[in-house]
């Protein structure tokens, strides 16, 4: 993280899933901490994301976006294209990706990568 930092990346948005987002937003929270001039956006595909998810989660999701400088919401209400529209979101607004990605398995992240990839993003991809 340091390294993108140092290169000149000081906007970071996160997806605000369960998982390697929600780990990707408190690094992020806490480099800010210590870097000069870092903002952080939470980028949510729709009201409600966090609706089913476990207490713990929930309120995890719920600090982490109250940190955050700014909060996007994509759309009102849940559509099985959200998660998409949100993810390519991020890559519109970005010049490099950094997505925890095995390069095997399918599904969002590995649609975002190559989203990326087609839009010319740099991509740091971590190894889960």
């Amino acid at each position: 993280m340091d390294a993108v930092y140092l290169s000149g990346i000081r906007h970071y948005i996160c997806g605000m899933a369960q998982g390697a987002d929600t780990m990707f937003c408190e690094a992020v929270l806490r480099l800010r901490d210590w870097r000069p001039g870092i903002t952080v956006e939470a980028a949510i595909p729709c009201e409600g994301q966090s609706a089913s998810w476990p207490v713990q989660a929930k309120d995890r999701y719920f600090r982490l976006v109250s940190e955050c400088d700014r909060e996007t919401v994509l759309q009102k209400k849940y559509t099985p294209d959200c998660m998409v529209r949100r993810n390519r979101y991020m890559v519109e607004q970005s010049s490099v990706l950094i997505a925890v990605y095995d390069g095997i398995q399918r599904g969002g992240t590995m649609q975002t990568v190559h989203y990326a990839k087609q839009a010319g993003l740099e991509v740091i991809q971590l190894t889960p």
